[in-house]
């Protein structure tokens, strides 16, 4: 994917108190549908023999105060993301959260890994990750979800940050992945962070930028910037 194929990605502002409800169990899918995310896995997991199948949030309605939804595996999300057809008029939409993280220095912004799985050598506003059931608990608390994605990519703790309120869904054309946009703040430098990232991060992405106020003009039309990122740094005046 390059730069130029992002027109489309739908933007919804938020509520303040958005609330993240489960239901019902998903759509049952054919078992021409089901053999096909089968391949799709084995071959992933062949390939990938990390991957682990986990449960993720798949949302069925979207709306500005209240996504309602259900879970399903990890294995049908990546088969709608290698073949965004596969499950026809009724594709899953695979909820995420992504921070638009400040630091002390300015606007953080990490490369998504060339090995990634999705979008890899694009630059993006961290942490960001798909919504999963943790701990056995299946309600969804969306400033669990960035802190623990913030832990696991950029070493940085729960006391580290200052989550907001989610400000907006962006919806991928495609994927139909969510992306649900969080400002966070911390108070450590930007060396800091890039010191955590290096010690302490998965390796999720290969390099830190630091965006001061002065330093944003440079950032301006960039075509490797994820459109997520660009939507929250335009709200946050920071991008």
């Amino acid at each position: 994917m390059t730069g130029g194929e992002f027109g489309g990605w739908t933007e919804m502002k938020l509520l303040p108190g958005l609330t993240v409800v489960t239901g019902a169990a998903g759509p049952a899918f054919s078992d021409a549908v089901e053999a096909r995310v089968t391949a799709i896995w084995d071959e992933a997991k062949a390939a990938r023999p990390e991957l682990f199948n986990g449960r993720i949030f798949s949302a069925d309605r979207l709306m500005p105060g209240r996504i309602g939804g259900h879970w399903t595996d990890y294995r049908h999300a990546l088969a709608q993301m290698r073949d965004p057809l596969i499950f026809g008029d009724r594709p899953l939409r695979q909820l995420a959260v992504c921070g638009a993280l400040r630091c002390a220095d300015g606007f953080v912004m990490a490369r998504r890994a060339a090995s990634s799985l999705y979008l890899g050598g694009f630059w993006q506003s961290p942490p960001a990750g798909t919504v999963e059931a943790r701990d056995g608990d299946d309600s969804v608390c969306l400033a669990d979800q960035i802190a623990a994605e913030a832990e696991e990519e950029l070493g940085l703790t729960r006391e580290d940050l200052e989550i907001g309120e989610p400000l907006l869904a962006v919806t991928h054309t495609g994927t139909h992945i969510v992306d649900i946009g969080i400002p966070l703040r911390t108070p450590l430098s930007g060396d800091e962070v890039r010191e955590r990232v290096s010690a302490r991060g998965n390796g999720e992405y290969d390099r830190i930028a630091v965006i001061s106020d002065a330093e944003r003009r440079d950032w301006e039309g960039r075509r490797d910037v994820l459109p997520t990122t660009r939507k929250l740094g335009r709200i946050l005046n920071c991008l």
